[in-house]
């Protein structure tokens, strides 16, 4: 008996139920998260980090600056692959106070500075040395100068505030450099800190897609893949059995020396007809394999999605501080044709207790606010700029990538980290958020399989 296997929510292969036990120990030995549904004969595993909540904070000063919003979108990109839900904030620090890790970053320009530089602001509370330890490891080695000032009376303590300081004039190419260094370094001393904490492998921090990189002989071998080398398979012993037919053996040679011209010329005719009975006997296998009618069944195209809600609720136990609500909409091609722009639909409930947040940029700050990536502005906008008007009139957000999006078959396209906070609510009532999604200019939609609902 063959036991599923699921990552993420993605269907990765099957294996022996028998090897179920040691498979435990491993994921258990390395840090991976595993859950076992005997009714189902499945293995559901996720990331080491899932659960784990990361806010990121640019400077106090109004908005942010572009810089910030890049530097820290770009950590946020490496840290959500890892497994954790990072929410990009601008000025909310009692969003600080539940969650595992919170870093403020801000950059300064100053007339008189020479060399760049980085500030660790570091607070006499004890709680963040392992993180700031971490970070500092890391940070070094961007080959950036690093300083640390002590702060006493720090309102923020739970906050960890590193600050870039540029000269005022520094040329941009080498502020794209140091903003890739910091971003990769700062995710890297999260991730540390989080390895030294829990006491787990990097390796349960990788996505699937790279862990089938190392497994795909192993435990994520596709069913295709499985069919196709058994297919090989098939193919190459009846080739080698038409060869030994075509091939007569040392005794026939013997005897067919001894035999006149006329009676090779019979023997020649009939291992003629013996390879073409091989060749039609192989082709009746192939056709029984693969029946004309099922061929055309796959031929057809389909066009089909998974679409569901992962998300996490963080509640402060203050009567005058909201809940947030952190979630994702993951949407899986699970058809043969691409789905292109996916335009998602938040539709939420009630409607003047909620407020939206997150990457979500009005359409008019796209083209400057947007996360520059390496074939353009990408992140996600809302449709229309009254959204607002819209939401509290029909209870509806609509929003829409940023750059075209194409999720071709079997792949899967997400719409992270948006955040809806709320209220207490009075007694007997909750919050409802159900998705939808519309794809191929608006011509196909589907409805998320699951909904969020808070009751109270």
């Amino acid at each position: 008996m063959d036991v599923e296997v699921y990552y993420s929510g993605q269907r990765g292969g099957t294996m022996p139920y028998s090897a179920l036990p040691a498979f435990r120990l491993f994921c258990k030995q390395n840090g991976f998260q595993l859950k076992w549904d005997s009714a189902n004969k499945r293995v559901d595993l996720d990331s080491g980090l899932k659960g784990k909540v990361c806010v990121l904070f640019t400077g106090i000063s109004s908005g942010g600056t572009a810089y910030e919003w890049e530097v820290l979108g770009n950590v946020q990109k490496f840290l959500s692959d890892s497994g954790m839900e990072v929410v990009l904030s601008q000025n909310n620090p009692s969003l600080a106070k539940n969650t595992d890790v919170a870093i403020r970053f801000s950059l300064k320009e100053m007339r008189v500075l020479e060399k760049t530089r980085l500030i660790f602001f570091q607070s006499e509370d004890e709680k963040r040395q392992d993180l700031i330890k971490c970070l500092r490891t890391e940070m070094q080695q961007s080959g950036i100068p690093c300083h640390y000032k002590v702060t006493k009376n720090q309102k923020q303590p739970s906050i960890v505030h590193i600050q870039l300081q540029l000269p005022l004039y520094t040329e941009v190419n080498k502020r794209k450099i140091y903003a890739e260094k910091i971003a990769l370094h700062l995710a890297s001393g999260v991730l540390e800190y989080f390895q030294n904490g829990l006491h787990i492998q990097p390796m349960a921090f990788l996505p699937p897609n790279i862990l089938k990189l190392f497994y795909s002989t192993m435990l994520f071998t596709s069913d295709e893949e499985s069919q196709q080398g058994a297919d090989e398979k098939l193919l190459a012993e009846e080739q080698s059995t038409i060869q030994e037919i075509d091939q007569p053996s040392a005794e026939a040679n013997d005897s067919n020396r001894e035999v006149n011209s006329e009676v090779n010329s019979e023997s020649d005719s009939e291992r003629e007809e013996l390879l073409i009975l091989a060749e039609e006997e192989l082709l009746e296998q192939v056709v029984t394999i693969h029946p004309v009618e099922e061929v055309l069944e796959q031929g057809e195209l389909r066009t089909a999605a998974e679409v569901y809600f992962d998300y996490t609720l963080i509640h402060s136990e203050s009567v005058e501080k909201p809940y947030l609500l952190i979630g994702t909409l993951q949407v899986k091609n699970t058809g043969n044709v691409e789905l292109n722009n996916p335009i998602v639909c938040l539709r939420v409930s009630p409607v003047d207790s909620i407020k939206m947040g997150g990457q979500v940029l009005p359409p008019k700050l796209v083209e400057t606010m947007a996360v520059q990536g390496t074939s353009g502005l990408k992140g996600w906008r809302y449709l229309e700029d009254d959204w607002f008007a819209q939401a509290m009139e029909r209870g509806e957000y609509w929003i829409a990538p940023i750059q075209p999006v194409t999720i071709a078959p079997e792949s899967t396209e997400s719409f992270q980290n948006f955040q809806i906070s709320f209220m207490k609510q009075e007694a007997g009532k909750g919050i409802v958020v159900e998705g939808v999604v519309l794809c191929n200019d608006q011509t196909v939609h589907f409805s998320a399989n699951n909904r969020i609902a808070v009751s109270f």
